[in-house]
């Protein structure tokens, strides 16, 4: 395509060129005088223009060269001359030096970062005012820069204790215009100021708080004072909720802590519920903390309780077995102890197919009379468990229940042997 628009134009200039070459004459001087024709029709066009830019410069010839004939008149134009200058160099200059003010201010504000990770907090803190008090032109890369000396200061006096001079700095930050970040550091660091004054009433404290959530919903640093503020007026359904929004939201260092910390919320709140026989409480409870921890048998325990409560044993027991783990084999073992017979030897193992569930067997065989068989159980279950406190204690009942009183006087002798012997054994 290159080459077919070269020819394209070197056939379109021929064609175009040719003619004129054939119209003009074969004199040098008469060709010269054409192709200036044009100039001198231009400039007797303009000629009124340069005739009064003639005259001016005349004049001012005329006005100068009185000045030129004495030392004063010298010395006023040689000042003039050089004021002159000067204003074409400030206009000129204007914008760079602009910028040069901006980068000298954002200079000293990263000295003053510097100093403040090299922990020299005095160096860090003058740098900070001096920049705070700037009120030239900022950078263009960082337009907010006296906003965040202002945070930085404020910050700086949380931490040496000095509330009433941090809350001095951030009212000098206008919200207006400031990014996110920014903002958010203000919201933060006043909500910190405020609650470690003291001087402002709770009820003020948390709307200021429940108003900065909902301009950041994921602010876990907010989010964690409401929750504190929660637990210390005894509110322990909002502190709740509170913490359902931090584990949420905590950062990958945190989650798992958080994560924690509202399971354990969970199960005070599911206890509470169940003392105060709200069992649908409990039970949502429970849904939650089996959601929040699916992997942990907890949840399944607070909804077994639930189950327990309300009468139902089967379904306790059912949910007990599905953790797969001691401590619902240990609720099902107080289940029945507390309501013996309740469920059938078959349905025991069903619900819970585990070798613990053995001696829970046998426990009930026992109890039904079928000696046999239960002896056999808790046989099977003793070798595959070995002799463990819990163990050995279920097997003393049910020796108990097979009418073997000294074995099971003997059982639970060696045992408490067996743990007192433990701490001198390590």
């Amino acid at each position: 395509m290159g080459k077919v628009g070269d020819l394209l134009r070197r056939g379109m200039g021929k064609a175009i060129g040719a003619p004129l070459k054939a119209i003009l004459p074969k004199n040098p001087w008469l060709r010269f005088a054409i192709y200036a024709l044009p100039f001198v029709l231009l400039l007797a066009l303009f000629s009124p223009v340069l005739d009064l830019v003639l005259k001016l410069l005349e004049l001012g010839l005329r006005v100068i060269e009185p000045l030129l004939q004495t030392m004063v008149g010298r010395i006023v134009l040689v000042l003039l001359v050089f004021a002159s200058g000067g204003l074409v160099m400030f206009w000129l200059l204007k914008s760079r030096v602009r910028d040069w003010r901006g980068e000298a201010a954002l200079g000293r504000h990263l000295q003053a970062i510097a100093a403040l990770l090299g922990h020299d907090r005095k160096k860090s803190r003058d740098m900070f005012r001096k920049v705070a008090r700037y009120r030239g032109p900022t950078p263009d890369r960082y337009a907010h820069l006296v906003a965040d000396a202002d945070l930085k200061l404020a910050r700086m006096g949380l931490a040496d204790g000095k509330v009433d001079e941090a809350l001095g700095w951030l009212a000098r930050i206008s919200e207006p215009g400031l990014p996110k970040e920014l903002l958010r550091s203000s919201l933060q660091l006043r909500l910190e100021a405020l609650s470690r004054q003291g001087e402002v009433l709770p009820a003020t404290l948390r709307r200021e708080a429940e108003a900065a959530v909902e301009r950041f919903p994921k602010d876990v640093r907010t989010l964690a004072l409401l929750r504190d503020q929660a637990l210390g007026e005894q509110r322990a359904d909002d502190a709740l909720e509170w913490q359902a929004r931090i584990a949420e939201h905590a950062t990958p260092q945190r989650r798992v802590e958080e994560r924690q910390r509202y399971v354990d919320m969970l199960l005070d709140a599911g206890a509470r519920a169940l003392r105060a026989d709200d069992l649908d409480q409990a039970k949502r409870h429970g849904k939650r903390l089996d959601k929040v921890d699916p992997d942990g048998p907890s949840g399944k325990l607070l909804l077994g309780d639930v189950h327990r409560a309300a009468g139902e044993l089967l379904k306790a027991v059912k949910v007990y077995g599905a953790t797969r783990s001691p401590t619902g084999l240990d609720r099902i073992a107080e289940l029945l102890s507390e309501h013996p017979g309740a469920v059938e030897p078959r349905e025991l193992l069903a619900c819970c197919p585990m070798q613990g569930t053995l001696l829970l067997v046998a426990r009930e065989l026992a109890r039904k009379g079928d000696l046999v068989k239960a002896e056999r159980a808790a046989r099977v279950a003793a070798e595959a468990l070995g002799p463990t406190p819990t163990v050995c204690a279920v097997l003393a009942e049910v020796l108990d229940l097979l009418g073997q009183q000294q074995k099971a006087q003997l059982l639970r002798e060696q045992t408490v042997a067996r743990l007192l012997g433990a701490p001198a054994a390590k």
